[in-house]
């Protein structure tokens, strides 16, 4: 309990919050009129006047949940990581600053819409007045307080993670470079069924992400709505303020990871002679040097490092001295956010297409329905006009050295791969080719596009599993719907994605090895089912993780009988080293970890309900991803609100203490969800608790 003195400074601090006006360029923000019902599974449902208003419940019902993590997103775009996780955080402040994110928002921030800039103004007063109300909870004094600038800052650097920075800067640094833990995206399923395909004749939509299931980009579910229009649900992740994919009550949308170009590598013609300089068409021109400051907890002096920027954009120093230069457009555009916002605010397909012009958003497919009969479909992004000359190798190392591989302009929405309603009453996406997405006679033609884009062109294991399941439908139902979406089969033949050939780990003959053929026999018989019970999908999923580093990178080629032969040699080695025995099934070594819990977990890496793992403990491998937060949405033909039934892997908060820490792993594990509604009555109702943030 607070003392009289500390109940009173923080009362007039809430009145000053209360009272910040329009004329400082701030919202006004009346946190009395401000409301935030939990229901039942401790998930927020925020009522407000306006949208900034809302904004700010999120952020302090947010981080009464996960403070912690919304902290680190703060201190990442202050460039201030290595002040909390020292050494280990050192690394991402520098990628911060070589990306120089700040000063594209600094550029960019005069030319935004002011509504938006005012939400984030909200949000941002959520979180300076919640961290005031609790410093005991402030992870040091360099979070607070956040300004606009270095909150948008984040949130470019998030994007530009997404878009391939975390893979391409560790290759030019050799490695060098950490990750941010739980910082990526890894994938997910989207369905859309038009109600001329649906059993109910109903419009029906499937979110499901795979992603993280903790840290910085794990979803957290949210109800938002204002008396200005804004009334959504669905998943964010922890730092964001609005809804990134979800529900409002005429539409819907959902996210899946798209892997078209969005990011270009150049190599700087340079000369010793030349130090600090490169060369373009034929021009010497000087790298622009800026020392970068890291501050390192534990390290009482600062650091400094050098990073570099050419025309083409941030440039690092390999070990060998060479110089390389990546080139993105989520380095050029600042208004992913903005475009998010207009997004949860559309009422109409015409008004969601119009967000989608707004072309700042430069990732991620959108899988769209809504209550109006309509199903789209987009493999969206900020896509460049490149060379069309032939010699240039879009998808490999491009000459830094003349300004013909220096692309400006950007491709409006209409030449990006795209659906509306076709006659097959179906879309999905499983993070596989847009030109796949439909049926045979209405996928798109890729070579009507772009080849310089890099579009996917192939399956992966869940669609085409997706593909069987629904094609083997004439009419499809909403308990057909969940029963695809939860489906832990993998198809036959298993498309294997590391871009080889693995067939012969099911051709190896029994008699090859009278120890391994025990092993050998249970995977050839396997029914591809990656239930927890099931032996060979143990078998399988151990060979998943082995065989990347047998074929030590190789591509488009085939893992050899002696090489599967090796793979079932690690299977039963690691199984007598950590069980003794080779009766093992998946559940036994594939767990689901929640504090210091755990459960079998069945699935495993593309399969439908998608479960990737990483070692933990003797002989065991812990879910860090893959199926995460799902909803079903339906829109009943009467025009009435959408059905919503959702489920998250574990709960609203992160606190070890609290009853909504994983009141939803039961629900997950079993593949079972819970109904949501956006039916403010209904959930005052019913709430859990009810009150104004402080």
């Amino acid at each position: 309990m607070h003392s009289f003195s500390n109940k009173l400074i923080f009362l007039l601090i809430g009145i000053f919050l209360c009272t910040i006006t329009n004329a400082q360029n701030q919202p006004t923000i009346r946190t009395t009129q401000i409301t935030i019902a939990r229901d039942s599974f401790g998930v927020p449902h925020i009522f407000a006047p306006t949208d900034p208003e809302v904004a700010y419940g999120l952020a302090w019902a947010h981080s009464e949940d996960d403070f912690k993590t919304i902290q680190t997103l703060i201190l990442t775009g202050k460039g201030k990581l290595g002040t909390y996780m020292g050494k280990k955080g050192a690394p991402i402040d520098f990628v911060v600053g070589l990306l120089n994110t700040k000063a594209l928002v600094d550029a960019q921030i005069g030319s935004m819409d002011p509504k938006f800039l005012a939400l984030i103004d909200g949000y941002l007063a959520g979180l300076n007045a919640y961290a005031k109300a609790h410093p005991k909870e402030v992870l040091n004094k360099y979070v607070f307080p956040v300004s606009i600038e270095e909150y948008l800052s984040a949130s470019v650097f998030s994007v530009a993670v997404f878009c391939g920075v975390d893979k391409t800067l560790p290759k030019i640094l050799n490695g060098s470079v950490a990750h941010l833990a739980g910082f990526k995206g890894e994938g997910s399923n989207a369905f859309a069924i038009h109600s001329s395909k649906s059993s109910s004749g109903e419009n029906m939509l499937v979110i499901n992400a795979h992603q993280p299931i903790e840290g910085a980009t794990a979803f957290y579910e949210a109800h938002l709505q204002s008396e200005e229009g804004w009334n959504i649900l669905g998943g964010l992740f922890p730092g964001g303020p609005m809804i990134f994919h979800g529900v409002t009550p005429n539409l819907a949308w959902a996210h899946t990871v798209n892997f078209q170009d969005k990011l270009d590598l150049y190599q700087l013609e340079t000369d010793k002679a030349h130090p600090n300089q490169y060369k373009v068409d034929g021009e010497w021109l000087n790298l622009e040097v800026r020392k970068i400051k890291l501050q390192i907890k534990g390290i009482p002096f600062p650091i400094y490092k050098k990073a570099y920027t050419s025309i083409y954009g941030p440039t690092a120093q390999s070990p060998s001295g060479a110089f390389f230069s990546m080139r993105l457009p989520s380095l050029m555009d600042a208004g992913a956010l903005q475009q998010w916002y207009a997004m949860n605010k559309a009422t109409n397909y015409t008004e969601f297409k119009a967000a989608l012009t707004q072309n700042h958003l430069p990732m991620f497919n959108i899988m769209y329905a809504d209550k109006r009969d309509t199903i789209f479909y987009i493999s969206n992004g900020k896509m460049p006009y490149r060379n069309a000359d032939t010699s240039y190798h879009w998808s490999s190392t491009l000459p830094g050295n003349t300004k013909a591989t220096l692309w400006n302009s950007f491709k409006p929405l209409s030449d990006l791969p795209q659906y509306t309603n076709p006659t097959s009453g179906y879309l999905f996406n499983t993070n596989h080719s847009p030109f796949l997405a439909t049926t045979t006679a209405e996928n798109l033609n890729p070579a009507k596009f772009d080849k310089n884009d890099g579009y996917e062109t192939y399956h992966n294991n869940r669609s085409q599993r997706a593909k069987e399941l629904l094609e083997a439908l004439d009419k499809v139902s909403y308990e057909d719907l969940k029963r695809i979406k939860f489906d832990r089969t993998l198809p036959s033949p298993i498309l294997f994605p590391y871009g080889f050939n693995g067939d012969s780990l099911f051709l190896v003959d029994e008699s090859a090895s009278q120890q391994l053929a025990p092993l050998i026999k249970t995977l050839k018989s396997w029914n591809h089912e990656t239930n927890a019970d099931s032996k060979g999908a143990l078998i399988y999923n151990l060979a998943y993780y082995k065989v990347p580093e047998i074929m030590q990178g190789r591509k488009n080629d085939k893992l050899s009988i002696q090489e599967a032969i090796q793979v079932y040699q690690y299977v039963y080695d690691f199984l007598m080293k950590h069980y003794g025995s080779i009766d093992v099934s998946l559940g036994d070594v594939q767990r689901l970890v929640r504090g210091d819990q755990n459960w079998p977990q069945a699935g495993m890496p593309d399969v439908l309900a998608a479960v990737m793992s990483e070692p933990w403990g003797e002989g065991k491998r812990r879910m860090n991803s893959g199926d995460a937060y799902i909803n079903f949405v339906r829109f009943p033909k009467d025009g009435s609100l959408p059905l919503i039934e959702s489920v998250n892997t574990f709960g609203a908060s992160m606190h070890p203490e609290s009853k909504h820490f994983a009141d939803q792993r039961a629900l997950y594990q079993n593949q079972q969800v819970k109904k949501m509604t956006l039916d403010k009555n209904m959930i005052l109702t019913n709430a859990e608790a009810i009150y104004h943030p402080q």
